[in-house]
């Protein structure tokens, strides 16, 4: 290397430090608004340069309708569901094919999003497919901030701006400012492992009843509750024999009351489907309806569907990939550098990977619906090195019009 040639590296380093550096010594919340500012500009600009595409690229199911409007281009596929609910609320008499399966239909979809959307558009008179991003914009905003917030308290700030700035700017962050549900489930996710961790059982309750009623898998917090509870009151008795002094009756009752209402909410949804359609398993059949396109018609089997389509279209070294994940992944969330994000953050993420392991078909939706586990991204092993940081910012930057172009233009996402 010519002396030339190590000024430039070593000008270049020292920039990217600079810059590092301004970004660190902002007051929190600017500095999360700062990058999550420059990653809603670079997804607006993948978003964009897509657009034109709209026409040649898209699915006709893509978008319902005549119009084909950028805004309409952020509320397509599963939008088009949301726009239907916040317009016309949910169907009485569940759709079938022509050999009388249930078809796919809005009660796939839960009602807190469209309907935060419809009181919006009530009192303002904007469009849905104008709302609709436009909540998603705020709520991911706020889910950046207590995501910030989650991982500093544990990890500190450098490893939390780290977690911001791969939520916000990496592969799949266009989804905080389309039409969909991910950015408010994120931010009430976020919200109530705060609120568990601060043990604030009434703020958490109202938000784990918000999320069930906004994106399945809420069941989580639940469980995370559950246990962190139930291993509090262990060790009080094995340290002092006196758990009461430590665990008081009254915080007993308030966690047992919490996470009672909590999965009530979280098991409520079909229930409700089934009532109003009268039609049993209405949610299931119709969340089973989705599945059709990748492995046919099955009976739901819980734990199974990972084994079913990687046996299917992968065969016995589909199957091997599975299992490597189901014995890889909680290796890496009780390594130390791992646990160093807390308790909260590891039980939430075995808790939630096991509802997605447990319920959910792998497919083109899959990676949104890992986004819950962004928390982990502040895990301090993963940027513990220079080359593993930018080796992350890269494929950060350079994934998300690649995601783009595969799921919302080809999707569905």
């Amino acid at each position: 290397m010519s002396r030339l040639d190590g000024a430039v590296t070593g000008t270049a380093a020292s920039g990217r430090r600079r810059a590092l550096d301004t970004v660190t010594s902002l007051p929190a919340w600017a500095a999360v608004l700062l990058v999550w500012t420059g990653g809603r500009i670079v997804s607006t600009l993948w978003l964009a340069l897509a657009y034109p595409l709209i026409g040649r690229a898209m699915p006709d199911n893509a978008i319902w309708g005549n119009e084909h409007g950028f805004t309409a281009f952020l509320t397509a596929w599963d939008g088009q569901y949301y726009e239907q609910i916040s317009l016309h609320g949910y169907p009485d008499v569940l759709p079938v094919d022509a050999l009388g399966n249930v078809a796919q239909n809005a009660w796939a979809f839960l009602p807190a999003f469209p309907f935060t959307i419809r009181m919006l558009t009530a009192s303002t008179g904007l469009p849905f497919t104008v709302g609709a991003p436009l909540i998603s914009v705020l709520a991911g905003l706020l889910a950046t901030y207590l995501l910030h917030r989650l991982v500093r308290d544990r990890a500190g700030n450098a490893a939390a701006m780290w977690a911001v700035f791969f939520f916000t700017c990496g592969p799949l962050s266009f989804l905080l400012q389309v039409g969909y549900a991910e950015s408010m489930f994120l931010a009430l996710t976020f919200g109530a492992l705060l609120a568990l961790e601060r043990r604030r059982y009434g703020l958490l309750t109202v938000l784990g009843v918000a999320a069930a009623f906004t994106r399945p898998g809420a069941l989580a917090v639940p469980l995370v509750l559950g246990v962190i509870a139930l291993v509090r009151w262990v060790r009080a008795r094995r340290e002092t024999g006196r758990v009461l002094d430590t665990f008081p009756l009254r915080e007993q009752v308030q966690v047992v009351a919490a996470g009672v209402v909590m999965v009530a909410a979280g098991l409520a949804w079909p229930v409700i489907a089934s009532h109003v359609t009268g039609t049993p398993n209405a949610y299931l059949e119709t969340e089973m309806s989705w599945w059709v396109n990748f492995i046919g018609r099955v009976d739901f089997v819980p734990l199974s569907p990972w084994f079913l389509i990687a046996g299917r279209w992968l065969g016995v070294g589909g199957i091997l990939i599975v299992v490597f994940l189901l014995v890889g992944f909680p290796i890496w969330l009780l390594r130390r550098s791992t646990k160093r994000l807390g308790s909260t953050t590891v039980l939430y993420s075995a808790a939630y990977a096991l509802y997605i392991f447990a319920v959910s078909l792998p497919m083109a939706s899959t990676p949104r619906l890992l986004m819950p586990l962004a928390p982990l991204f502040g895990s301090p092993e993963l940027v513990a090195k220079p080359w593993m940081r930018w080796t992350f910012v890269t494929a950060a930057l350079a994934g998300q019009p690649v995601l783009v172009a595969v799921l919302w233009l080809l999707g569905p996402p």
